[in-house]
């Protein structure tokens, strides 16, 4: 069986946190702006879910460029951090709509946390490799 190529996780994480990105603005997005033009907080929690993968994406990015094991291993491990904040931010830090109905419970809210859990997935497998690699 070969090895993963250095990097190879990183980059799955870069897709992952640009998929997150582009998701959350476009086919999971959350509620838009109401009649009085105010939002709700689904939309705020959208907000902040785009902010983050753009967070993911940079820390991938920085560890695919790095040459240092070490310094790419500590990007693969704030990208954890950043991977689990994704995850609770639907729901749990910021209450989405009441009705169970809506767009941003049934679609916004699991697709995030489907997205965010592989992002952390991808981000200790990097981590794991890049502490498991030996120096040349």
């Amino acid at each position: 069986m070969k090895r993963l190529k250095t990097g190879m996780a990183e980059i799955i994480l870069l897709v992952i946190g640009l998929a997150i990105i582009i998701g959350s603005l476009t086919f999971f997005s959350a509620c838009g702006a109401k009649e009085d033009g105010s939002f709700m907080n689904c939309h705020w929690a959208q907000v902040i879910i785009t902010s983050l993968g753009a967070l993911i994406s940079a820390e991938a990015l920085a560890a695919v460029i790095v040459p240092n094991r070490m310094f790419r291993a500590g990007l693969d491990l704030a990208a954890c951090l950043t991977s689990i904040l994704t995850a609770l931010v639907p729901g749990t830090l910021i209450p989405l709509c009441m009705m169970p109905d809506m767009h941003c419970s049934t679609v916004t809210q699991p697709v995030a946390l489907l997205f965010a859990s592989a992002a952390f997935v991808a981000a200790v497998t990097g981590l794991i490799l890049n502490i498991r690699r030996k120096e040349k």
